[in-house]
């Protein structure tokens, strides 16, 4: 996170939304990464579908908006 905001520059609205963009996509790879090794994350999120409804559901995304995932 450090490394995204001292690499992304400026405090308007575009600097903004493109450090948010890149966070989302950084959870993202992470939550894919934890769901290969790790059986307790495997199972809160057996398939793709389980992480878009759990981006619905909660009060953070977890998915970028506006982006289309591919299907594996």
């Amino acid at each position: 996170m450090f490394l995204i905001s001292s690499s992304v520059h400026g405090r308007d609205e575009h600097g903004r939304l493109l450090r948010r963009t890149l966070m989302r996509y950084v959870n993202l790879t992470s939550l894919l990464i934890f769901r290969s090794v790790s059986t307790a994350v495997y199972k809160r999120f057996p398939t793709m579908d389980h992480v878009v409804e759990a981006e619905r559901t909660g009060n953070k995304p977890i998915l970028p908006s506006g982006s289309e995932m591919p299907s594996f």
